[in-house]
């Protein structure tokens, strides 16, 4: 029986000083670590943390296994194979140092998460509404401003009363990272500095905000300039506007609004007083490297009794960046609109969205591409004993390349008109059935039943390739019974693939049954599953696979944990006649 432990006594005094030491050096040996400090209660948590209780604790566990196998199909190198591993975690006022070892057939290993120096800190200090940001951090602001950017520096979050909130964030984006010919694996990189704030007012269902983003590099910060890398000092300045407003009753209007000011390298000529400008361009930056892009979001929805419908549209521009976001989607427009229905008091739900999605906005790409994306879904729950599902959804895009000599090198007018155009679809179809059996909630009895249905094929010149279609379709049934008196289930199920690819046709089908029982009140679970497959090409045989899998597990006294395991498999195909697999693992763990 292990001993109790032992707690240290210390002083007040020395009990400050060694949580100090530990909170910053021994952090998990994390590469990041973050702290959030509730000074509201900080008494009660130095009360807490400083208590003789929780000074000292070790936990950990052992483990134990030995794999057996035999066969022909070369599966394991070695017949027998063992494994011992273990960890310990120390822990010191609640912060721990965790130790592991593994010894094996190929040696031992030996790891110590011994205390270190963080890679990144943080911290999130908190007075009543105030909240503080310290060290490695990142805000969100707007998609179209600040985005989820770490910072090296400080920011503040400021609710006063939970209508009003401001936010605001300073600090180095990037370390300079010297240019290196040597090194191409590594690009060069300016050191970015740059700020935001946002001010947001919500109140129900009205809401609104305005943020206001920016960077800057530092031009100094590298002495070999990387232009022939095309990397050059940048500056943004990005600002944003929300609003959520009710427009009638159940009916809501959302949208955000984005403008962005890049310059693309700051050591480029200013623009001269005679050049007109917009005022936007020529506050903000004003150099002949400098443009504006816009990014809006609309959404509106509404909700009459049991009846939704919404319908959006964003737009960004093409080109459309800001430095506060790590990748940003520009060049696109997206149509979507959205309902949902529900019938018979909640036994009939649908729903379903439809979009559509473009590119190319400005008309200077030599193709543009168009997406058009559909989904349906139907349920319905006529009684507590059976329930229905059916869905369905596609993805179609079509793209229209330009080329300069289409026109060139046709001879009638009507020649090459879609000969470039290439369209892809894929669509999708599922059908679910849940059916439950009996009335005995004792022995309780399941049966589903599912088919899906997936579909693609490319189109060019409005004929489809030969090897460029794809159906799949799975056709799975399961039926399980449960007896919870005597604490065994047994379930069955048949599995049909079929699915067609290029000028491929393929079919597996199959059984499965299982058994699994609990004996010695529930301290010892065994297992036992027996499958069959076949596969087959255009009706020539390829393989079947026979698999048997027997469990037992076995607890000790709640810690201790003995476990068996086997699986046999018999393999056949044209190449391998007869292929035979058994492998056993024996296990022991103990933890504490």
């Amino acid at each position: 029986m292990t001993a109790p432990l032992k707690y240290i006594t210390l002083t007040n005094k020395q009990a400050q000083v060694v949580a100090l030491f530990i909170l910053v050096f021994a952090l998990n040996a994390t590469p990041a670590f973050g702290q959030n400090i509730d000074l509201d209660h900080l008494g009660n948590n130095v009360k807490t943390r400083f208590d003789k209780k929780n000074v000292f604790k070790i936990s950990g566990g052992l483990s134990a296994n030995t794999i057996f196998y035999t066969g022909n199909s070369g599966s394991y190198a070695t017949p027998l194979s063992y494994y011992l591993n273990g960890n310990l975690n120390v822990s010191v006022y609640g912060v721990s140092v965790p130790i592991s070892f593994s010894y094996s057939n190929s040696g031992f290993s030996y790891t110590a998460n011994l205390p270190r120096a963080p890679r990144r800190l943080s911290l999130h200090p908190k007075y009543k509404w105030i909240t503080g940001h310290i060290g490695d951090i990142s805000m969100t602001f707007s998609p179209y401003t600040l985005n989820g950017m770490l910072f090296s520096g400080a920011g503040v979050d400021i609710a006063p009363n939970g209508r009003h909130k401001i936010s605001a964030i300073f600090g180095r984006i990037f370390k300079a990272v010297p240019y290196d010919t040597a090194n191409l694996l590594t690009p060069a990189a300016y050191e970015r500095w740059g700020y935001g704030v946002k001010y947001g007012y919500d109140k129900g269902p009205f809401k609104y905000g305005v943020s206001y983003f920016q960077a800057k590099d530092k031009l100094n910060s590298l002495s070999v300039k990387p232009d022939s890398l095309h990397i050059y000092p940048q500056q943004n300045s990005a600002i944003s506007f929300d609003l959520s407003l009710p427009l009638l009753k159940n009916m809501v209007w959302q949208s955000n609004f984005g403008l962005s000011v890049l310059t693309q390298d700051i050591r480029s000529p200013k623009y001269s007083d005679t050049v007109p400008l917009n005022w936007f361009i020529k506050f903000f930056g004003g150099r002949q490297s400098t443009n504006m892009y816009k990014a809006y979001k609309t959404e509106l929805s509404y909700v009459v009794g049991s009846s939704k419908i919404g319908f959006g549209i964003e737009r960004v521009d093409p080109g459309y960046q800001t430095l506060g976001a790590y990748y940003f989607n520009n060049d696109m427009e997206n149509i979507t609109a959205n309902f949902a229905q529900s019938l018979f008091k909640g036994k009939i739900n649908f729903s379903g969205n439809i979009g559509l999605q473009q590119d190319d906005l400005d008309h200077t790409k030599s193709g543009d591409n168009k997406r058009t994306v559909m989904a349906l879904n139907l349920t319905y729950n006529p009684g507590p004993k059976l329930s229905l599902n059916m869905s369905y959804s596609n993805f179609q895009s079509f793209t229209n390349i330009k080329p300069q000599f289409q026109y060139i090198n046709q001879l009638t007018p009507y020649e090459n008109l879609d000969t470039l155009n290439f369209r892809q679809l894929s669509q999708n179809a599922n059908f679910n059935v849940n059916y439950v059996i009996g009335k005995n909630k004792k022995k309780p009895s399941n049966l589903n039943i599912n088919l899906s249905f997936q579909d693609s094929y490319d189109m060019q010149g409005g004929i489809i390739g030969r090897g460029n279609a794809s159906d799949f379709y799975n056709l799975s049934s399961a039926y399980s019974f449960s007896n919870m008196d005597k604490l065994l289930s047994i379930s069955t199920a048949l599995n049909v693939t079929y699915n067609t690819i290029g000028i491929s046709n393929t079919i597996t089908y199959g059984p499965t049954i299982s058994v699994n029982k609990q004996l010695l009140n529930k301290k010892l679970r065994t297992g036992l599953s027996l499958s069959y497959n076949r596969s087959a090409d255009s009706g020539a045989f390829l393989n079947n696979v026979s698999i048997a899998r027997v469990n037992a597990g076995y607890v000790l006294h709640k810690k201790h944990n003995i476990n068996l395991s086997a699986i046999s498999m018999f393999r056949k195909s044209k190449s391998q006649p007869n292929i035979h697999d058994m492998t056993a693992t024996l296990g022991y763990s103990y933890n504490f």
